[in-house]
């Protein structure tokens, strides 16, 4: 018959295992979204929405890709294309609109096509992101004169 201490360790020892596959799951996670391309840390706020969502943005060869931050998928939940993405200047949030986990960042509107969004990320994720969209890659637009 279990006693207590024991029945207690097991629950402890089992939500133990449960954090450390948590963070495991979320570590590799990461670095499979990544594949070796830039990834940082980002908020994005949908057109029509007062809530920003935390996520990472991936800079890939001709789209800019947007992962939430929670959750087991390994898809983009958003994808913009690098030729239709226009990004505004930055603008700093505003005290109530700012974001905990991004306490300097500032507050880019964007849109590609007819998607109209906003961006809020801290000042050498700005930078990284306006210079990925102004580069094009290797071979894109050879013939340009």
């Amino acid at each position: 018959m279990p006693t207590a201490l024991f029945s207690t360790e097991i629950v402890v020892g089992t939500l133990l295992l449960l954090v450390v596959f948590v963070l495991a799951t979320t570590f590799l996670r990461r670095r499979v979204i990544a594949r070796g391309l830039p990834l940082t840390l980002c908020g994005l706020r949908e057109s029509g929405r007062r809530r920003w969502r935390l996520g990472h943005i991936r800079f890939g060869d001709n789209a800019l890709e947007w992962y939430s931050l929670g959750g087991v998928s390994l898809r983009p939940r958003h994808r913009w294309d690098r030729q239709s993405l226009m990004l505004n200047v930055p603008q700093k949030l505003a005290a109530d609109d700012r974001i905990a986990v991004l306490p300097d960042a500032s507050g880019v509107s964007a849109s590609a096509g007819n998607d109209t969004f906003e961006l809020a990320l801290q000042g050498p994720a700005y930078t990284a992101l306006r210079s990925w969209q102004e580069a094009a890659p290797p071979g894109y637009n050879v013939n340009v004169a």
